[in-house]
């Protein structure tokens, strides 16, 4: 496509996000209801978690984010969780410190992973074994990484938000 007339990529690509944002809003309804805390989760909750995380996937990173604008790490946590009425805190510390830690090798998709590395802590989701989504630093873009053994060695936490 080339530029004419009024065209701008950037309005081009807000325009592609809101449709999204939109079509995403429409297929998980309960988005937009807190789910009480003594019900049991929804069938193909973390399904649905981790199918908005991927969706996420290729937004630009932003320190302090917590919208499509851009996301840190544990604005992006924060954000899809609370897509589903799960609370969690709006800080990658405060989330590795969370109830509900499991350990490794009980860890399912959808769950919290919290990460301890020089910078401070660092939070992800598990989208399927081995594979989290996260959203890695300044000048980088929300993207899946593979859980080799530089994450592990870093893995401090796994918690498990919905619940077994």
């Amino acid at each position: 496509m080339t530029r004419s007339g009024n065209f701008t990529p950037g309005r081009c690509k807000r325009l592609r996000l809101t449709a999204g944002a939109l079509i995403l809003a429409a297929v998980f309804a309960e988005c937009n209801s807190p789910r009480p805390s003594t019900a049991p989760p929804p069938a193909g909750l973390r399904e649905k978690i981790v199918t908005l995380a991927r969706y996420l996937e290729g937004l630009p990173y932003h320190y302090g984010g917590t919208d499509i604008d851009g996301f840190d790490c544990s604005g992006l946590v924060h954000y899809v969780f609370h897509c589903f009425g799960l609370e969690v805190p709006r800080t990658a510390r405060t989330q590795a410190r969370m109830r509900g830690k499991v350990k490794w090798r009980h860890a399912r998709a959808g769950d919290l992973l919290a990460f301890r590395l020089k910078s401070g802590w660092h939070t992800a989701i598990l989208i399927k074994r081995n594979h989290f989504i996260h959203a890695p630093g300044r000048g980088r873009r929300i993207e899946i990484a593979r859980m080799n053994d530089w994450w592990k060695r870093r893995l401090k936490a796994v918690v498990d938000v919905i619940g077994r």
